[in-house]
């Protein structure tokens, strides 16, 4: 059983990639990452909705699911782990709070 997703052609390929990070989910998350960016934690947020934007559009071509109605859950889902986690209380990207 494959258990590892494939590294895509265009990243094996080329040198200038860099691999950031890898997440595990189980019954607990396990995550392993490299800091290429120092004290820069505003390069991380921008991964961080590289990667959201990413799975809005894999949610459209899989189930047909409008990008925003993803990227509204996925902010639903942060705010409530950051609350939950850290008692962080913010305002909404969406302006919904």
């Amino acid at each position: 059983m494959a258990r590892e997703l494939e590294v895509p052609a265009v990243v094996a390929e080329n040198s200038e990639f860099d691999e950031l990070l890898r997440v595990w989910i189980g019954s607990d998350a396990v995550v392993t990452m490299q800091d290429l960016f120092g004290p820069n934690a505003h390069n991380w947020g921008m991964v961080l909705a590289d990667i959201a934007m990413h799975i809005a559009r894999m949610r459209l071509e899989q189930d047909g699911i409008r990008e925003i109605e993803t990227l509204q859950a996925l902010e639903e889902g942060y705010r409530g782990r950051m609350s939950e986690q850290f008692n962080i209380q913010h305002r909404s990207l969406t302006g919904r709070n």
